[in-house]
């Protein structure tokens, strides 16, 4: 029922049913087309109810937030790590994207601590570094899978979990 009214408003796209020129088989393709479209027109209506990055657990009285100079400290231990494993990967590959996103990540959390940021802040605000690794253009890129695991990294790393 509801794919009728939805089909019937659905134009007709690249196939003319003309019943003269066109076989019973043709006018079913024609409409697998058409349902074919309605379903992609739907589409980007359905991504909206798709799960979106949460804020970080700030006020959740549950999570303990270290201290600023013990998660700066946290941190930069953090760094000292992963900047030698830098060295051995291949420019361009994407173990080395995939590092190297993580090393602007926490340079940005560093950055945000040593200004003066609460700790329960810093990972927010170090998202949009993480994400735009190649500039503006690779912001749009970047899935939001990636940048929910560094952010869930960076929460376990500055809290008492």
């Amino acid at each position: 029922m509801f794919w009728d009214k939805v089909l019937r408003y659905v134009p007709e796209i690249v196939i003319v049913t003309n019943l003269n020129r066109y076989s019973m088989q043709n006018l079913k393709f024609c409409r697998q087309l058409r349902f074919l479209a309605a379903v992609w027109l739907l589409m980007p209506g359905a991504a909206g109810f798709a799960q979106k990055l949460q804020s970080a657990p700030a006020h959740d009285p549950a999570v303990h937030w270290l201290s600023a100079m013990t998660a700066q400290q946290e941190v930069q231990n953090k760094l000292e790590v992963m900047q030698p494993q830098l060295q051995s990967q291949i420019p361009g590959t994407a173990p080395y994207t995939d590092l190297l996103r993580r090393i602007i990540f926490y340079k940005s959390i560093l950055r945000a601590l040593l200004s003066g940021m609460p700790v329960e802040q810093a990972p927010d605000a170090a998202l949009p570094d993480a994400a735009s690794l190649g500039g503006l253009y690779e912001q749009a890129f970047t899935p939001e899978t990636t940048l929910r695991l560094l952010y869930d990294e960076a929460v376990i790393l500055l809290t008492d979990l």
